[in-house]
């Protein structure tokens, strides 16, 4: 009978041993996972990070594309009063917000009156061309423009 009685206990033990071992597996395999959702969530939240800054310097390129287009040359062509002369984009538009910055700032070039050689024509008094030297010149349309 301490026989039997023995090998009945093996037989409920053994069930019980096999459900701690599968439960020890599956705690180990949970853990696993949990480590792993971790590790991609930080994968995920590193790669966000870098996205975000691809994006911002991307827009901060279209902006700056944006306010000075590509196709605007860096020279321009001025008939003024009759007067045939070319000046820097840079030097007409030195001082940002004026309405000479905004005439030059090669937004709206196609909508400037421009005469039979594609000079930008001013309708200014040529004796000042005349007269003085460029810079002069330019400072005048300023200061009529402003």
């Amino acid at each position: 009978m301490a026989s039997s009685n023995l090998n009945r206990r093996s037989i409920i033990a053994q069930p019980n041993n096999e459900t701690n071992e599968m439960n020890e597996v599956s705690d180990e395999a949970l853990a696993e996972l949990k480590r792993q959702m971790v590790e991609n969530e930080k994968q995920y939240q590193e790669q966000l990070k870098r996205l975000k800054e691809k994006r911002r310097k991307s827009e901060e390129e279209n902006s700056i594309m944006e306010k000075s287009p590509p196709s605007a040359s860096p020279f321009i062509d001025l008939n003024v009063g009759g007067e045939k002369m070319s000046t820097s984009r840079a030097t007409l538009t030195l001082v940002e917000g004026t309405s000479l910055a905004t005439m030059f700032s090669g937004k709206s070039d196609d909508k400037l009156t421009k005469d039979a050689d594609g000079y930008i024509f001013l309708d200014y008094d040529p004796v000042v061309s005349r007269n003085f030297e460029c810079s002069s010149i330019i400072l005048s349309i300023f200061l009529h423009l402003v």
